[in-house]
């Protein structure tokens, strides 16, 4: 899924989860938007680089994250 990320910190629940997930409870999380249906989805940095790293999201123009081997 495409991503675009918001650029904006606040605190709250990460709406992804993922084992690595460290705001499972409430910490800083950022807005991340759906590319071209623009839905919010709030994701804690954990998360979103997992969901990086694992190429489930893709963020136009980036470059692809270093798999470790």
């Amino acid at each position: 899924m495409k991503i675009e990320p918001s650029g904006v910190v606040m605190f709250g629940i990460c709406a992804v989860q993922t084992s690595v997930c460290v705001a499972k409870e409430g910490a800083p999380i950022t807005a991340v938007w759906t590319v071209p249906n623009r839905t919010q989805i709030n994701v804690c940095s954990a998360c979103l680089n997992e969901q990086l790293r694992t190429g489930k999201w893709i963020i136009e123009g980036a470059r692809p994250a270093a798999v470790a081997q």
